[in-house]
């Protein structure tokens, strides 16, 4: 006996001391066992017992005896004479026959003997008249003893995974039969008589080799389950409608070349399953079955996806796989309740955009298709867990894919990948989903720094740029067509198509080249710059980031009550609680004093010209402002600058704009100013939902803006929304007196 195996038995929820002794190596039973003969109930299942000693005997109180999953060849004799036993698990063990005596145990009512290498059942042992449910599946018996009709209490039996070529009649016999399980047998028919079964509930008959049904089946009128897939069927017998509470239907994988009609009359089906038939198409009256679920249809012969699934409001799961489709149909995305999608083993090249309506999809499996590129709309689906798009022909997959943060299994082997490349996808989905994140960042440095040189560029300079870049003469009508009078639109177009055309040869060092090649020299400084300007903020990032970790304790995090937003529970919100982990290694107490700047101005590049209008604006009425582009010189740390800034400051101006909500270093200042209680004004200057999407959406809530958005003026800086924000100031601000 091990040392520290505890032999002090237990009661357990139903008061019955209890002895658990599962899971513990054990090779024999500590003779001590055997002295608790107030025991009711030992469990030692999942051992490595070789035999149960014959002293189990001295155990009469016992209720319950568990020994399955060991190593048992046998039983003792021993154990029929526990007189009161009402629970015997014997289960997963090497037991090639069943002891006699058995039958004396007139109180069993539950009796599991499967997953062992039993040939035959003794006859005796169906004199337990109090059995309810008996299990005696994976085994090797041939016959069921014609004496199983006294088993008139039995409600569940399990003769699955055997070598039975018949059932006795005397099944049909039981009339308390609820659960029969006899398939993956040799049956070839049922015996007469099973509509005598009233209280049937489950009938699995699946994997034998029946060329018919019983039509006696549909006589259950109170059958939930019927299981019939894998056998021979070619029809189905009549009246399959009577079953009005019928749940779960599985007919898969037989000859039926139809869906039988009275199946789609069925009010309560929920499940139908009509795995690898040679079904050709599915009723128009399938869309009848309002409560449907699940639908497994593949391997089916369809020409086309069946268009009645797609009025299936209620589908929550969908088996496709092996249909040989080539389109799927927009109105998929009409099965708002859908969470899982089986669509592998298809001829599919793309997806509907529709797909993003399914808001509720976790699991979607797409592997060997023929997809040569990624299917965008994936990267929408907010709910997505687990996506298999493995063996199709893939090379890269879209930065956007990083948006489907709930994404934690994803398989893209056997696609020839270059991004990412190989060595990154084989470290899993976590490295991927980095890579994307990181390329997703580049992409949005190049499109803003086309944003900014789109309104620099010259209506004279555009097509000389387009063709510089490649463009033919008709792409270059097609985008003045459609933005004629908006020059900035038509460039930001053309930098866009270039980009496309390129892909990662469009880089701003090429485009700065070719406006060299132009002489726009002018322009391809302010490119430099920008790009300068994105190196230095992301190095910046990094030293902030090396900075904190070398402090460790000497870095002085400050939470100020309340700056933290909580949900309505009272639990920290996690997307404040993220932000504000990412400040919090530069809200520091030693930081040296910066000039005295009473208004720090919080923007996005996307309208600077803008900022720095309202920064002059506040300047001539007597404020002092902080704005990076004027206060920041060469070699000066972004980070260490911006908290000099917000901290000098006595409230912040947030030029709001969807990029704004988007931008890290927006949201960075944002929650810097809230962990130093720092006052906010928002000031929206492009229409967006409010309060912003994103991290910004808790801080922002129960704050007033000031929407300039509406203003269509050169100068949005007059008037009375201004007067409101000059307001708004004043009450955080002593303003000096103007010069």
């Amino acid at each position: 006996m091990a040392a520290s195996l505890n032999l002090q038995p237990q009661r357990d929820v139903n008061g019955h001391l209890t002895l658990d002794l599962s899971n513990q190596g054990l090779t024999s039973i500590p003779e001590d066992v055997f002295d608790i003969t107030d025991l009711e109930v030992l469990d030692v299942c999942n051992n490595k017992l070789t035999c149960i000693p014959e002293a189990i005997g001295r155990l009469q109180k016992l209720y319950a005896l568990g020994v399955n999953g060991n190593m048992l060849t046998s039983l003792p004799r021993a154990i029929g004479s526990l007189q009161g036993l009402e629970k015997l698990y014997v289960h997963n063990n090497d037991l090639s026959e069943l002891p006699d005596g058995l039958e004396a145990l007139q109180k069993l009512e539950w009796l599991w003997v499967k997953d062992n290498k039993l040939t035959k059942l003794p006859t005796k042992m169906f004199s337990c008249l109090n059995l309810v449910n008996f299990d005696a599946s994976n085994n090797r018996i041939s016959t069921l003893p014609p004496s199983v009709e006294n088993l008139q209490k039995l409600t569940k039996l399990f003769i699955t995974d055997n070598q039975l070529t018949e059932v006795p009649p005397g099944v049909c016999s039981l009339p308390n039969l609820e659960v029969f399980s006899v398939s993956n047998n040799k049956l070839s028919t049922l015996p007469p008589g099973v509509e005598k079964l009233q209280k049937l509930r489950e009938l699995y008959i699946h994997g034998n080799q029946l060329t018919e049904v019983p039509p006696g089946v549909c006589s259950l009128p109170n059958l939930e389950v019927l299981s019939v897939s894998n056998n021979k069927l070619s029809t189905f017998p009549p009246g399959v409608d009577k079953l009005q509470k019928l749940r779960k239907l599985f007919i898969g994988y037989n000859q039926l070349t139809e869906v039988p009609p009275a199946v789609c009359s069925l009010p309560n089906l929920e499940v139908l399953s009509v795995d690898q038939s040679p079904i050709r198409y599915l009723p128009n009256d399938l869309t009848r079955l309002a409560r449907l679920k699940v639908l497994g249809v593949p391997g089916c012969q369809f020409d086309e996806f069946p268009r009645q699934v797609l009025q299936l409001k209620t589908l929550e799961e969908l088996y496709a796989s092996g249909c040989k489709f080539d389109i799927v149909p927009d109105e998929l995305g009409n099965l708002q309740q859908l969470w899982f999608l089986s669509l592998e083993i298809n001829l599919l090249r793309t997806l509907p955009s529709t797909l993003s309506h399914l808001h509720n999809l976790r699991e979607v499996k797409l592997w060997n298709n023929k997809f040569d590129t990624f299917p965008e709309v994936l990267c929408e689906l907010p709910a997505m867990e687990k996506l298999d798009i493995r063996n199709n022909n893939i090379t890269r997959l879209p930065a956007a894919l990083h948006r489907a943060d709930k994404l934690k299994d994803l398989d893209v082997s056997g696609n020839p990948l270059t991004c990412p490349p190989q060595d990154v996808c084989e470290q899993g989905t976590g490295a991927i989903m980095a890579f994307l994140k990181q390329e997703a960042e580049k992409e949005e440095r190049i499109l803003k720094a086309f944003n900014r040189l789109s309104v620099k560029v010259k209506q004279t300079q555009w097509k000389p740029l387009a063709r510089s870049l490649g463009l033919s003469s008709r792409a270059m009508d097609a985008i003045k067509a459609s933005t004629p009078d908006d020059v900035p639109d038509q460039v930001y177009q053309t930098l866009v198509q270039w980009r496309l055309k390129e892909g990662e040869a469009a880089t701003l060092s090429a485009l700065e080249q070719h406006l060299r090649d132009l002489d726009f020299q002018q322009l391809a400084e302010q490119l430099s710059r920008t790009q300068t300007e994105d190196v230095k903020r992301s190095l910046d990032r990094l030293a902030v980031a090396e900075r904190a970790q070398k402090q460790g304790d000497n870095i002085k995090k400050t939470q100020p009550e309340g700056a933290v937003a909580v949900r309505k529970d009272g639990s920290p919100d996690p997307r404040t609680q993220a932000l504000t982990a990412r400040v919090e290694p530069m809200v520091r107490s030693d930081v040296p004093g910066a000039e005295q700047k009473s208004v720090f101005l919080s923007y996005n590049w996307d309208h600077q010209d803008k900022v720095l209008l309202l920064h002059d604006r506040l300047q001539e009425r007597g404020y002092s402002c902080w704005m990076d582009i004027k206060q920041m010189g060469g070699g000066d740390s972004l980070y260490e600058m911006m908290d000099k800034g917000i901290r000098a400051a006595k409230v912040v101006i947030s030029c709001v704009t969807p990029p704004y909500a988007e931008s890290k270093n927006c949201q960075d200042e944002v929650a810097l100013a809230r962990n130093l209680d720092m006052p906010i004004i928002p000031v929206m200057l492009e229409k967006t939902t409010w309060p912003p999407p994103g991290p910004m959406s808790i801080p922002f809530a129960q704050l007033i803006y000031i929407n300039m958005a509406r203003s269509q003026e050169e100068d949005p800086w007059k008037g009375p929304l201004f007067e409101q924000l000059v307001r708004m100031v004043d009450s955080f601000v002593k303003r000096p007196k103007a010069k």
